[in-house]
């Protein structure tokens, strides 16, 4: 059985950083559009906001794959304008 050994007060799983095209409104709600997973681009085509907290929005995406609709975690840190999904 292996085991992961943490060196830090915290855990935190591993995430790449994607590309997102999303609408941004005046009344400062996001919505993610498209984004580009090694080097291919998806639609997305639904989502719903998990959780909002003051620094980060996550985002629970169903992104259209050829005929199919897949699940996508997406996180967005407002303060650093960055995109993130779970590795």
């Amino acid at each position: 059985m292996s085991a992961t050994v943490s060196y830090t007060n915290f855990d935190y799983k591993p995430v790449d950083i994607v590309p997102v095209i999303a609408s941004f409104s005046s009344e400062g709600r996001i919505a993610p559009l498209y984004v580009r997973i090694k080097g291919e681009s998806y639609k997305i085509a639904s989502y719903w906001v998990s959780s909002n907290f003051n620094n980060t929005v996550d985002f629970n995406c169903k992104v259209i794959d050829g005929d199919c609709l897949k699940p996508l975690l997406l996180t967005f840190y407002r303060a650093e304008g960055m995109w993130t999904m779970p590795r």
